[in-house]
C-alpha cells in the first residue's frame, strides 16, 4: 500500500487512498522516554521500542522530546511520529510504501542539487522497525523522499493560469524551517530554493512555553501549540493557565512571538520582493499570513494562502505520485 506522508517535527501528516477516496490524517507528535502505565484510562497506550530504547506516546508531559530543531528529521523521535500517525490513522497494520519529505534546507545542496546523503540518511532511518508492547505495527519496506514545500501549489498554479515568464514565491512556514522556492510559470522551472533551519513556529512555541512556566502551568509542546491555535477562546485558555491573573501576560507573549515570527520570515525573504505572485503554505502559515500580505502589499489579490494549508503538500504529493 503507498502512503503519502509529511512528517513534519510538530505533526505527521498523512494521505491515502481508499479506491478513488483521498483520505488524510494528522498527528501530533509528543513522545518521552520510558514507558507509561497500561490498562487505566480511555485512551489505548501507546508504549514503543526502538532500537532497544523505551519511549511512550504522551500528549501532557513536560519532558516530551523536543523535535523543533533538524536533526529530528533522523532522529528516533521521526521513526516514533510516523509510526505513530499510521496506527491511529484508522488503517490495518500491514506493509507500506512510504513517501516523505525533508526541508528544502536539507534535500538540496548549497548549489540546488540533491543532497544524496541527506536523502539517504532519512531512508535508513525510517527503515528501522518498530515494536509496539501488546500490539501490531506497520511495516515500512520502501522510502521515497521528496522536497518539502514546491509540491503543494501544482494544481494551484493551473488554477491560477499562471503565465510562463511569471515568478511565484511558494513560503512553508513549519515548526522547525522556513523554506522558499520560486517557481517560473506552471512549475516550468525552478529558479531559486531557500531554506532556513533557524526559524519556525517553534519560535512562538518557545516563548508559550516559557510564559506558561511562569504561570505555573509547565506543560508539553503539543498543549503549548493547541494553546496558540485556540489564542482567541478564553475558556480554553483558563483550562491551560493554572494562575489565572497570568492569562494575559500568557497571551500577550504569544501575540508578541507571532509578530516577530512574522517579521523574521518577511526579513529572510527580502531578496524575493520582486516575484509576481506568493502562496503561502505549511503549519504556520495562518500566523505569518497577515506579515506577508503586508509585505507583498503590491501584489494585491496574488498573494494567497493555500486552502488546508496544513495538508496542501501532502495532499498534492498524493495527487501527484497517484493511486
Amino acid at each position: 500500500m503507498n502512503v503519502f506522508c509529511d512528517d513534519g517535527s510538530t505533526t505527521v501528516k498523512l494521505a491515502w487512498y481508499e479506491g478513488k477516496n483521498l483520505k488524510t490524517f494528522l498527528s501530533a507528535n509528543s513522545f518521552r522516554n520510558g514507558w507509561k502505565v497500561e490498562g487505566i484510562g480511555s485512551r489505548q497506550t501507546f508504549n514503543y521500542e526502538l532500537d532497544g530504547r523505551k519511549y511512550t506516546y504522551d500528549e501532557v508531559s513536560n519532558l516530551a522530546i523536543n523535535t523543533t530543531h533538524i536533526e529530528y528529521q533522523y532522529s528516533d523521535a521521526n521513526v516514533l511520529a510516523v509510526h505513530h500517525a499510521l496506527l491511529c490513522s484508522g488503517m490495518n497494520p500491514q506493509s507500506v510504501s512510504l513517501t516523505v519529505t525533508l526541508p528544502i534546507s536539507e534535500f538540496y545542496t548549497s548549489d540546488c542539487q540533491k543532497n544524496e546523503l541527506n536523502i539517504l540518511r532519512k531512508i535508513k532511518n525510517l527503515l528501522r522497525p518498530v515494536k509496539l508492547n501488546k500490539g501490531e505495527v506497520f511495516t515500512i519496506e520502501q522510502v521515497e523522499v521528496l522536497p518539502e514545500s514546491l509540491p503543494s501549489v501544482f494544481a494551484q498554479l493551473v488554477k491560477d493560469e499562471v503565465g510562463q515568464f511569471e515568478k511565484s514565491l511558494v513560503i512553508d512556514i513549519g515548526g522547525t524551517t522556513l523554506d522558499a522556492g520560486v517557481i517560473v510559470g506552471q512549475f516550468d522551472d525552478v529558479s531559486a530554493v531557500h531554506g532556513n533551519a533557524a526559524i519556525g513556529v517553534s519560535m512562538v512555541t518557545q516563548a508559550a512555553l516559557s510564559a506558561l512556566k511562569m504561570a505555573s502551568s509547565d506543560t508539553s509542546s503539543l498543549v503549548a501549540d493547541e494553546l496558540i491555535k485556540q489564542r482567541h477562546d478564553h475558556d480554553f485558555a483558563s483550562r491551560v493557565v493554572n494562575d489565572e491573573r497570568q492569562i494575559k501576560l500568557v497571551l500577550d507573549s504569544i501575540d508578541s512571538a507571532i509578530a516577530k515570527l512574522g517579521e523574521r520570515v518577511v526579513d529572510d525573504l527580502a531578496d524575493f520582493r520582486h516575484v509576481n505572485r506568493v502562496y503561502i503554505v505549511g503549519g504556520g502559515a495562518t500566523l505569518i499570513e497577515p506579515a506577508v500580505k503586508s509585505a507583498w502589499h503590491h501584489l494585491g489579490n496574488k498573494v494567497v494562502m493555500m486552502d488546508s494549508p496544513q495538508t496542501a503538500l501532502v495532499q498534492a504529493i498524493a495527487a501527484f505520485k497517484g493511486e
